[in-house]
């Protein structure tokens, strides 16, 4: 009886498992899409309750366990997802190999595991045993997509390939931690910094560099023509902001002249190429206002502008004052998080999957669930960057009605209906 239950349990998990691939195949980017804004939903809903925390805490909740919880559903969950649903739309459409089945499901197994063991233990076996996995899943992830991107235009699979680059390169820093543990330097500088390396590569190096892929795959068709000169060099400014915006995480350690220097350079060239990039998409900017919706060129004109504050405000920490200020005051740091991943990557990816056909914004309910959404994000920078302006007393209130805001607005964008996907412009 025991082996007849077993062979009918695998059985069982052998036609749930061909019945997810067929259903992947008729829908894939569709759906993976909607994982993704799934997560963005999970970390929305521990953003609020971490927000709580500060009004009425829960004792069953530790606030940093949360904390590491919330930024790895945010990196993992939400935008790496999101960009592997990309990927996949521009390099596979909606073919499915097993291949492509079973590391996508690692990859959620991994998220899933972050999600349920950060909370409970912070940092400890189960929880880096799961972020070790998906970074261990990356690079067979990578060597995919390198591969694949070949089919790419120029534009498209520049940016993405370096984007991949610095994916892998952002992996030294968690690997390095152990070592740094072990020589028992945990909690040191040294410490903090392989965090950093982490941090930067990933969201300055990959995020950014593979949103501008996915810009770039999107503007593909004819009219749209870039001098391949001009872009090697936006490249190479780039990747020289990139690599020399790595002091800029160190400048709080009030390290040797020389880092402060590196810092001037990296703030510099990344308003030269900020610059240059501008010029080397004006022409398709134009050709986009005709070809695509009014919502989806609001929320790219939304993502341009908190580009330009991102570099704006990376630029002059440079400067040793700013860079001690916003170390001192973890606001503004939490503010200028914030600004990226929901002012720069996330509104990119809402507009990305919205001309694609697949995030709709085509009822009222959906047109307020966008507007509620960037209300939030607006009240919510103001309330953390201004603390000393609002009641000692009611500050945490406001904040935590900010962050409530905030998700309502994604609440009412949760992609649910079916979608009709179109091809790139």
């Amino acid at each position: 009886m025991m082996h007849l239950g077993v062979q009918d349990f695998l059985l069982c998990c052998i036609a749930f498992t061909k019945r997810i691939s067929d259903y992947l195949k008729m829908r894939t980017s569709s759906l993976l899409w909607k994982v993704a804004f799934l997560f963005l939903v999970i970390s929305g809903a521990i953003g609020v309750l971490m927000r709580w925390q500060f009004i009425s805490p829960i004792n069953a909740f530790n606030y940093q366990y949360l904390l590491h919880t919330h930024s790895h559903v945010v990196l993992l969950g939400w935008v790496f997802n999101a960009i592997i649903a990309g990927f996949h739309f521009i390099l596979f459409k909606d073919s499915v190999t097993k291949r492509h089945l079973i590391l996508y499901l690692m990859f959620q197994v991994s998220v899933l595991g972050m999600l349920l063991s950060f909370p409970i233990q912070g940092y400890a076996a189960i929880s880096i045993s799961f972020s070790t996995l998906h970074i261990l899943l990356s690079y067979a992830w990578t060597r995919l997509v390198w591969k694949k991107s070949k089919v790419l235009n120029f534009e498209a699979k520049s940016f993405i390939r370096w984007g991949l680059f610095y994916l892998v390169l952002s992996t030294l820093g968690p690997f390095s931690l152990g070592p740094i543990i072990v020589s028992g330097h945990a909690g040191s500088n040294l410490y903090y910094m392989a965090i950093y390396f982490y941090l930067h590569f990933l969201y300055n190096g990959f995020f950014i560099f593979s949103i501008i892929g996915m810009f770039f795959s999107m503007v593909q068709a004819k009219p749209y023509k870039i001098d391949p000169s001009d872009l090697k060099v936006v490249l190479r400014l780039m990747n020289v902001q990139c690599i020399s915006g790595l002091a800029l995480s160190a400048l709080w350690m009030r390290p040797h002249a020389l880092v402060y220097g590196i810092g001037a350079v990296a703030g510099t060239v990344q308003v030269v190429a900020l610059i240059r990039f501008v010029l080397l998409i004006k022409p398709l900017w134009h050709g986009l206002t005709r070809k695509v919706s009014k919502v989806g060129m609001m929320l790219l004109k939304w993502c341009f502008s908190a580009l330009v504050l991102k570099v704006f405000l990376q630029a002059i920490s440079a400067i040793p004052f700013v860079a001690h200020l916003a170390y001192e005051v973890r606001n503004y740091t939490i503010g200028y998080l914030h600004l990226v991943f929901l002012g720069v990557v996330t509104t990119f990816l809402v507009a990305w999957f919205h001309v694609q056909g697949m995030m709709p914004v085509d009822t009222k309910s959906r047109k307020l669930g966008l507007a509620i959404l960037f209300s939030g994000f607006i009240l919510s920078e103001l309330f953390i960057v201004t603390p000393t302006v609002w009641n000692p007393a009611f500050y945490f209130h406001i904040v935590f009605a900010g962050s409530v805001i905030l998700w309502i607005g994604i609440l009412l964008l949760i992609p649910v209906q079916n979608v009709n996907v179109k091809s790139p412009l």
